[in-house]
């Protein structure tokens, strides 16, 4: 079953038509249950809905495994509170030859970049899934001058990083986070 979708409206199709889908989980099919949206927190408003949980259902004549499902909007980084959009401005701002400091504020606008460093680190613990979709061994040659303006000054995570998302760039281009979610079907982070 697919788990990232342009929008609510396809979410909410997808979950009156959950017949002849198989649980993620067990297999069995027509066990399948809507079971409700899931919210996010918003900085001074309302929590918004980002996507909608689905239940493997053991009850009222169900036999599924009682495990439930979730299927996102493809801008929406699971665990995350910002949107893939701002992961992407702050990579791309890092790899401009901000700080990590400057780069988290231009894209979040919180001054505190403690959490900037996690996401470094879970984006440099994708960077093996991020260019296995190039299917080639080594990274294009048009990376080189990003890369080496990085490297002079920065750790060799960022021009790893650079040449990476350049090249993610140019296969899936705008909106980076969205485009590969959808189209790979995993979480970018």
């Amino acid at each position: 079953m697919q788990i990232y979708y342009a929008s609510l409206p396809a979410i909410e199709q997808q979950t009156r038509q959950l017949d002849h889908e198989q649980c993620r989980h067990c297999g069995q099919t027509q066990q399948l249950v809507s079971h409700g949206f899931i919210y996010k927190k918003q900085v001074g408003a309302d929590p918004t809905a980002t996507g909608k949980r689905v239940h493997c259902s053991n009850r009222r004549q169900h036999t599924g495994c009682g495990r439930t499902m979730q299927l996102y909007l493809d801008a929406t980084v699971r665990y995350l509170h910002y949107a893939g959009l701002q992961v992407v401005a702050f990579v791309l701002a890092l790899i401009s030859g901000t700080t990590v400091q400057e780069s988290y504020y231009q894209s979040t606008g919180k001054t505190d970049p403690r959490n900037a460093y996690r996401w470094l680190n879970r984006l440099c613990a994708q960077l093996s899934a991020y260019r296995s979709l190039s299917h080639r061994p080594a990274l294009a040659d048009t990376a080189a001058p990003i890369v080496a303006v990085v490297a002079a000054r920065r750790p060799l995570r960022h021009g790893l990083l650079a040449s990476t998302f350049q090249c993610l760039l140019q296969r899936f281009g705008e909106p980076l986070c969205a485009r590969y979610q959808a189209h790979t079907q995993r979480s970018f982070m």
